[in-house]
């Protein structure tokens, strides 16, 4: 049998199909055969043509690597096998053969090294690890290695002496047993016990010196090595402290030497960016900082293969791209990662002499720096460097090198995302500089030819800082879309027509209504993407345009919309009937929920189809990639077709076993990047339909929220992100509603909801999504109130979250991390964590009784009050001060007992240097001044003190709002305890309100306390307080309650003051006066006099 076996093997090997065939359906019956494995076995050891030895090797391992094969064989052939396969991997002169050989050994230890039954494979190993031979010690530690990949566990007791073997096999550089260890290792460290860490500890700087050695004879190799520190950084951090500096220092070598390959210095970069993420207190202590970012400055610098688009745009964090790339993304996590006094200087200290030096990579470099650090070192960027910032890159757009001028759009991209609100502020002098690389685009492109070069960092810049601009864009507008139908026009390429489309949605976002003199335009320009069915190469121009249909559905109002709606749902409809894309699906969903907030309740004729293709997308597997292990040396996969169509004499389907979850021969799995989007837009839009479609949604919301729960667990950050915003919206959606169904879902999706939030934010590791769970719980308590507590356990579970949070005992706040202390300072986006934190805490107060809440507000005090101190950064300071004058506020009249604690934090941070820290100080002062009741009163005085003097160098305008403020709560809780006199023409004179105008219900609330309370100094300054509602009502500085307290205000004074009031109207300007004229028509009852 032997000799067929060998025969039928031989077909499978050669460069025909119809031999190939012939030979697949012969070994399909030979392994149906009793004693088959045996035969395989002496095919393995005595064929005289390599690749059949190995075939049988491979399918030996598949057919006995599942446990219930290997049981099945008598002992006796057992024990053969055994025997065999050592003795054939000791014979065995091809590597590759030997390769497989080992692997089968690896399975088989699997099954028989737990129970003790192959004491013969450890003496193999010990003998072959001990010899002299080089080629039988590389062996023995080859086999090690793969046996510990597939069954480390099984060796594990004998790890301590394997350690000690390894002690010597390490400095075995000129031999691939060095390698070999190492990999040995890496399989190890997850497995590590205390009772082996010293010997494991002790082996890392002889890892190093190998690693080293490999470098000069084998990139690759080295590389792979490196694998460990990743490993150790995942899985055994401890092991790898004692030797981080070392591990570091080779990382940094490694990232700089230019006559290393790609592969293995993007490996190092990638190293440098998960440890500063992991350990950044260990990078700050032993003053890593300015090394670090150093070397990946410098590597930023170097010139690149992809310096045409710089390899980052666009680019995923992790592996892959090149070394600036990498750079790049290890910046970005420096950024996030490390306190931003201790980043911005080293970083800046390289940058500004980069700037200068009029070498072209030295300024790509710098700007590609600049704009890596721009989303995590944000507010530093925006407080403190901004202004020069920006004129550096308005230089550099203008520059005629493509590669500054491609890396300043970028730049200028990133700023434009990160930096809001204040670079809007520049508009005047930005605008203009994209505008006329737009027009020089419009006029390279109308006389045909390929793309300039740029065109993709220049409408990311303009796309993105116009989408922020709002209502600032408007002056910008007709310029902007006469250049954007321009490219349209034009014979451009597809990618142009998409650039231009997509910016065209931005615009959208921000005009809103005011893209109605263009919105004709645009439907004629989008209806031939639409409409007809596109090529593969046109593909994306139909997708942008559905994006593009979306963000005017929700930008342009009802009232523009509303007909075009029904045929735009047709058309989302028609596509993905057309078309299996996830692109197209997405942004279908997308759409969807669009023209939801336009339709609102009419969307239910359309949800049934709509929503059974949304759960398929959620539910769906598509887009997972499989990745095996490459150890067959390109032989052919015939085995793998025949263990899914055969059967055994037993009549169990599936040759080899891989029926079975497990499988050694997968080295992981992935998900393509449009099946990911595809999920969480799906989310996303789930979200916005159960927003904006009211009871419609309410016969889809229990599968929806089925669906969606289960993404909570997703592997992917954005998806776990997008499926809490659901889910926080499905609850609220429910509480609001009155239908019975309604009811009994809340209470049965927030007795869920609420503890899973509470398990994500302990123990997610992205901060994003604890973020958002965070966010999630302030959002429900708001719009929910009291409901949300009412099950046991969920005020307990959201007090510990937020409590866990500010004392920093979360997964993602480097548990693990513990060297360092506190005065080192935390990343902006730790402090963003601590700041979510805070904001659950007054939505708390809302949806719970004063007293209540006072209860848990004495335990949460010390926590914020800590990070009030001036040693804390201005982010702390600053939410602190806001997240206790906001809990005031949900305390009400039991604050007083708070007082003694509160009001020197709300006293000290009025004088602090900076704006917003003040702002909220003062705005803090002012509402315990109204809620204190008894226990405030005595400090009145004080109170007015400190305003005073924060108004006579104050220039601040939102702190200059709260002074306002603050003296009207002071004066409208307590009038006499104010000095009217001195203080109510000081206030009076500050308004109009510059900037807070939410600040203005109560200053006209103080205005009618005074009226109503016939106070004389209201009366002795009616005829201001009556200009100041006239300017202020039914404009954008006036809520619902400011005009209904102007209406009020007005009425008395006309009906009270007729003379006054008629003699004021005479002196105004017509647009005034109809105001006035408004608000008395409001009001009610209208008994006044009618102004003429």
């Amino acid at each position: 049998m032997a000799t067929k076996l060998e025969d039928t093997l031989n077909k499978l090997l050669v460069a025909d199909n119809a031999v190939i065939q012939e030979g697949t359906k012969e070994l399909g019956e030979l392994l149906k055969t009793p004693g088959v494995v045996g035969e395989l076995c002496k095919v393995m050891g005595t064929s005289t043509a390599p690749q059949v030895r190995q075939y049988a090797a491979v399918i030996l391992r598949k057919r006995l690597g599942k446990s219930r094969h290997w049981i099945k064989l008598e002992p006796n052939v057992k024990d053969g096998i055994k025997e065999g396969v050592l003795q054939a991997l000791m014979r065995e002169p091809e590597s590759s053969v030997r390769n497989a050989i080992a692997q089968f050994v690896g399975v088989i230890a699997r099954h028989e090294l737990s129970a003790g039954n192959w004491p013969a494979l450890l003496q193999f190993i010990q003998q072959m690890v001990q010899s002299q031979n080089i080629q039988e010690r590389q062996l023995g530690v080859y086999v090690v290695s793969v046996v510990s990949s597939v069954a480390g566990d099984q060796l594990l007791p004998h790890l301590h002496h394997l350690l000690h073997l390894f002690s010597a096999t390490l400095e075995d550089t000129t031999s691939p047993a060095a390698f070999h260890t190492i990999q040995a290792l890496t399989n190890f460290a997850p497995l590590v016990g205390q009772e082996n860490m010293n010997e494991f500890q002790a082996l890392l700087p002889k890892v190093l010196v190998a690693i080293k050695a490999l470098l000069s004879q084998d990139e690759d190799q080295a590389a792979e090595s490196m694998e460990l520190f990743d490993v150790l950084a995942e899985c055994e951090v401890a092991l790898l402290v004692p030797h981080l500096r070392p591990v570091i220092q080779l990382c940094l070598d490694i990232s700089g030497d230019k006559n290393l390959g790609e592969t293995v210095r993007v490996k190092a970069i990638t190293f440098l960016g998960y440890i500063t993420r992991l350990k950044k207190k260990y990078i700050l202590k032993n003053k890593l900082v300015v090394p670090l970012v150093s070397a990946m400055f410098n590597v930023a610098c170097s010139e690149s293969e992809d310096d045409s688009c710089l390899g980052f745009f666009g680019g995923e964090e992790g592996e892959g791209g090149n070394p600036v790339h990498a750079a790049a993304q290890t910046l970005d996590a420096c950024a996030l990662h490390l306190p931003p006094d201790k980043l911005l200087p080293c970083l800046m200290a390289q940058v500004e002499p980069a700037l200068k030096s009029g070498n072209p990579h030295q300024v790509k470099g710098a700007y590609l720096a600049l704009a890596m650090v721009a989303e995590g070192c944000a507010d530093t960027l925006r407080h403190k460097h901004l202004h020069p910032l920006l004129q550096c890159i308005c230089h550099g757009i203008t520059s005629e090198n493509q590669l500054v001028r491609n890396s300043a759009l970028f730049a200028l991209g990133q700023f434009a995302e990160h930096l809001q609100p204040d670079i809007s502020k520049y508009h005047a002098d930005l605008l203009p500089v994209l505008f006329d690389y737009l027009t020089q685009i419009c006029v390279l492109v109308g006389k045909g030819g390929s793309d300039p070069p740029g065109v993709d960092r220049m409408f990311y810049a303009l796309e993105v800082f116009c989408e922020n601009l709002e209502g600032e864009l408007l002056p910008h507008l007709p310029a902007l879309m006469e250049r954007l139908f321009a490219v349209l026009a034009a014979p451009t390429s597809v990618h142009m027509k998409e650039l231009a489309i997509s910016a065209i949605g931005a615009t959208a976002n921000a005009a809103k209504e005011h893209m109605s003199p263009y919105f004709q335009q645009i439907v004629e320009m989008l209806k031939g993407y639409l409409t007809v069915d596109q090529a593969d190469e046109t593909m994306s121009l139909q997708v942008q345009s559905l994006d593009t249909l979306g963000q005017l559905a929700r930008c342009m109002g009802v009232e523009n919309f509303l007909v075009y709606a029904p045929d735009c749902v047709s058309l989302g409809l028609g596509l993905m009937e057309r078309k299996d894309d996830p692109d197209v699906r997405k942004t279908c969903y997308l759409l969807f929920a669009s023209l939801a907030s336009v339709m609102k309740g009419e969307m239910a004729v359309h949800l049934p189809k709509i929503m059974d293709r949304m759960m398929l997308s959620l539910r769906s597997t598509d887009g997972v990639v499989t990745h095996f292990k490459d150890d067959e040396g390109g032989l052919p996969t015939t085995i793998e077709g025949l263990s899914d169509s055969e059967e055994e004499e037993e009549g169990e389907v599936d040759l080899l076993g891989n029926e079975e979850t497990e499988d050694e021969d997968v080295a992981g799995y992935s998900v393509e990047n449009a099946f990911l989007e595809e999920k969480e837009d799906t989310c996303v839009a789930l979200r916005e339909l159960s927003l904006h479609c009211g009871d419609a949604f309410l016969p889809y919301m229990d599968k929806s929220g089925e669906e969606v729960y289960k993404m909570l667990n997703y592997p992917n950050e954005d998806v776990r992100q997008a499926a809490v915003n659901a889910m926080a919206q499905f609850v609220i959606s429910l509480s609001k509603s009155s239908a019975p169904e309604a009811a009994e879902g809340f209470k049965k999706w927030i007795q869920v909801f609420i503890p899973k939030l509470s398990e994500l934010i302990r123990t997610d590791e992205e901060r994003s999504v604890v973020m958002a769970c965070l966010e999630a719980y302030a959002e429900v308590l708001k719009e929910v109130g009291a409901p949300v507590l009412v099950p046991q356990g969920h005020l307990e579970a959201i007090i510990n979250c937020v409590r866990d949070v500010m004392e920093k005992k979360t997964m993602c706040q480097d548990m693990a991390d513990e060297a360092g202390s506190e005065d080192e300072g935390e990343a902006e986006h730790d402090e963003m964590l601590i700041e979510y934190a805070g904001e659950v805490v007054p939505s708390l107060g809302k949806a719970m009784t004063q007293d209540a809440f006072a209860t848990q507000f004495a335990q949460l005090l010390p926590l914020f009050a800590n990070k009030t101190k001036t040693s804390c950064s201005i982010a702390e300071r600053s939410f602190s001060l806001g997240t206790l004058a906001e809990s005031v506020e949900a305390l009400g009249t039991v604050s007083g007992k708070f007082v003694p604690q509160l009001l020197p934090l709300f006293q000290q941070g009025a004088y602090d240097e900076d704006d917003e820290v003040r702002s909220n100080a003062i705005y803090g002062l002012g509402v315990l001044g109204q809620h204190g009741g008894e226990a405030i009163l005595s400090h009145y005085h004080a109170i007015l003190g400190v305003l005073s003097a924060a108004l006579s160098k104050e220039s601040f305008p939102r702190a200059l709002d709260n002074i306002c403020g603050a003296v009207a709560r002071l004066i409208t809780a307590n009038p006499g305890n104010v000095p009217l006199e001195q203080v109510f023409p000081v206030v009076l004179g500050c308004l109009p309100l510059r900037e807070d105008f939410e600040e203005n219900s109560t200053v006209f609330e103080c205005f009618l306390k005074l009226y109503q309370g016939q106070y004389p100094i209201l009366a002795q300054n009616l005829v201001p307080v009556l200009r100041l509602a006239a300017l202020v009502y039914s404009t954008k500085q006036a809520d619902d309650k400011t005009n209904k307290l102007i209406q009020e205000l007005v009425s008395s004074a006309s009906r009270d003051f007729s003379e006054q009031f008629n003699s004021l109207v005479q002196s105004l300007e017509p647009e005034i006066v109809a105001r006035l004229q408004a608000a008395l028509a409001a009001a009610a009852p209208a008994t006044s006099p009618t102004p003429s």
